[in-house]
């Protein structure tokens, strides 16, 4: 009998420091068991600063839908045809480069002319959260073309870049250029200004992203 209520007594024991036990854990008694938080580590690595002396002064907005297709009669399209139509949504960036621009007549103290480049386009940039295929049909012998969508794309870069051409995208960013050259002039104290812009080369290259 004595031998039972030890045997009883010593599992009472047990339960009652491990329920204990469970109990301080969950209110955070014991320090070290809920003062250990997660840890998060992140590296942020710089790839590219961009040169300040671009002033981006104008971007147009375009969408537009491109189509391509094999070159074949219809009759064989079904056998070996491959289409894809893809909806483009973008953006044209142009604005000047300030580290060309060039200083005349400041010794004379009566003002002085500023001269800046022409206007270049800088940035052609197609918005990949709302740029989607809409449609992709192949023939049923068509050979896989792992290249169409990247065709399709610049394809639908050189399409956007045209129409910022057409409308009249660097005349814009010259405009504003202007207003925003004049303006902080005027802010910083500088008087008796004259803006004035170099004439455009048809040789300028087109920015990487613009090809």
């Amino acid at each position: 009998m004595k031998r039972l209520i030890a045997i009883i007594t010593t599992l009472i024991t047990i339960i009652v420091v491990v329920v204990a036990t469970l109990f301080i854990a969950s209110q955070c008694v014991i320090p070290g068991i809920c003062a250990a938080k997660t840890t998060f580590n992140a590296t942020t690595i710089l790839n590219k600063v961009q040169n300040l002396s671009s002033l981006t002064t104008t971007r147009y907005s375009f969408s537009t839908i491109v189509t391509v297709q094999s070159d074949m009669p219809s009759w064989l399209q079904t056998l070996y045809g491959q289409k894809q139509v893809l909806v483009a949504v973008g953006y044209i960036n142009a604005g000047i480069d300030m580290s060309q621009a060039q200083i005349q007549n400041a010794e004379t103290g009566d003002g002085f002319t500023l001269t800046l480049p022409a206007p270049t386009l800088q940035d052609c940039i197609l918005d990949e959260g709302k740029t989607y295929i809409a449609a992709l049909e192949r023939g049923i012998f068509a050979p896989g073309n792992p290249t169409i969508d990247q065709e399709t794309r610049r394809f639908a870069v050189q399409q956007l870049r045209q129409a910022a051409v057409d409308g009249n995208i660097l005349a814009e960013a010259q405009t504003q250029a202007q207003v925003a050259v004049g303006d902080f002039l005027e802010l910083v104290g500088v008087p008796n200004v004259q803006i004035t812009f170099q004439p455009a080369s048809p040789n300028t290259p087109l920015p990487e992203s613009c090809v």
